[in-house]
């Protein structure tokens, strides 16, 4: 293969700076760019194009292709000497095949680099594996590397054209980094350490509160199975009548009031207090009137229904539910709390505010709480 000029190839002149040389090869690749270029051959162009620049783009390597592109100094030959063959033509390169490197790098005692482009990749391939022995190379197939001996540097030179690898020393890390590496690694084991011991802490908790709930259910369930097997006491009627009357006798007494007959009674003054408040609001001169002609009064419909109590307020206990509609004969009236009684005909109580219609011509039973106040 004909030997290629680079810097023919980016148009610039051999003593071209590197501004220049980036210039003009950021203008060949807007013109010959495959995603710019729909040309068949705009992939080829543009990989030469890749290959001049990554050569003269770096000066060791842009030095090195300088002196491949220096004619050769012709020597004096002595007198008497007989002369020899001309040296050959600067046209030709000494490369095996066609190939390039897209990265080399000398890094230690070993040359790390990246095939590139070769026109025939087995030959390459299989030139490259018989002039390296398999102790001087290897392969690395995550990254796409080859790793060879410092002392094979001149078949890789022979084989690819733009061989110039930039040497990297390897640098140990400095104290300061070390000792930054060193306090990372104890913060992150530290850390570990606590969240360890905080999820062994919830993990004993949740254990805890496991057991004593289980403590909780089968101390019920021992506590029912005891309170199942022990007997109830065999009481008699007549001791559970001396019990509620020891023991609840307002109750009973509550039970067996009747308003207003009991407030006459030597038991009034050991009933409830709002037995009493009501005995108040009646008269000892007034007694219970029934009018010849009762009238009948409807309840209101306003509720579900109705309740008659035994005496005129809502703390008396309740004799008869009326559900709407109920018609009911009144006797008379007593006002209690600023609330209008009236009293039926078998002794219940019942509300105004529950009747249709307010009678005017019933009897008071009573006096006002109000007015005794007054008085």
């Amino acid at each position: 293969m004909a030997f290629v000029n680079y810097y023919q190839t980016l148009q610039v002149k051999q003593d071209a700076t590197q501004a220049e040389i980036a210039a003009a090869y950021r203008g060949l690749a807007r013109r010959f760019h495959p995603d710019l270029n729909p040309a068949p051959d705009a992939h080829r162009q543009m990989q030469v194009i890749n290959e001049a620049y990554n050569t003269l783009r770096h000066p060791e390597r842009r030095r090195r292709y300088d002196e491949m592109l220096a004619p050769p100094v012709p020597s004096v030959p002595e007198p008497g000497a007989a002369r020899t063959a001309p040296p050959p033509a600067t046209g030709s390169r000494p490369h095996s095949a066609a190939a390039w490197l897209s990265y080399q790098k000398r890094i230690g005692g070993e040359i790390v680099f990246t095939i590139g482009h070769a026109d025939t990749m087995a030959v390459l391939l299989a030139d490259l594996q018989r002039r390296i022995p398999p102790a001087g190379r290897r392969y690395d197939i995550t990254h796409n590397h080859w790793h060879v001996a410092v002392e094979y540097e001149d078949v890789l030179r022979t084989l690819f054209r733009n061989y110039a690898p930039v040497v990297q020393s390897v640098t140990p890390a400095p104290q300061s980094a070390r000792r930054t590496s060193t306090v990372h690694f104890q913060r992150a084991a530290h850390t570990r350490h606590r969240a360890e011991r905080k999820a062994w802490s919830g993990m004993a908790l949740a254990v805890a509160a496991a057991v004593t709930v289980y403590a909780l259910i089968f101390s019920r369930m021992v506590l029912s199975d005891v309170t199942a097997a022990t007997p109830e006491p065999v009481v008699t009627e007549s001791v559970a009548r001396t019990v509620r009357a020891v023991v609840t006798p307002a109750v009973e007494t509550e039970g067996s009031l009747a308003f207003p007959a009991d407030c006459a009674s030597a038991q009034a003054a050991m009933t409830p207090t709002y037995f009493q408040e009501a005995c108040k609001t009646l008269d000892a001169q007034v007694e219970l009137v029934t009018p010849a002609s009762m009238r009948t009064f409807a309840l209101t419909a306003t509720r579900v229904a109705s309740n008659i109590r035994s005496g005129p307020d809502t703390r008396f206990p309740v004799l008869t539910t009326a559900p709407p509609g109920t018609r009911l004969q009144l006797a008379g009236y007593t006002v209690s709390r600023g609330y209008v009684w009236f009293l039926t005909n078998f002794g219940g109580w019942v509300r105004s505010d529950l009747l249709m219609e307010a009678p005017m011509y019933l009897p008071l039973v009573g006096r006002e709480l109000g007015r005794q106040g007054d008085k």
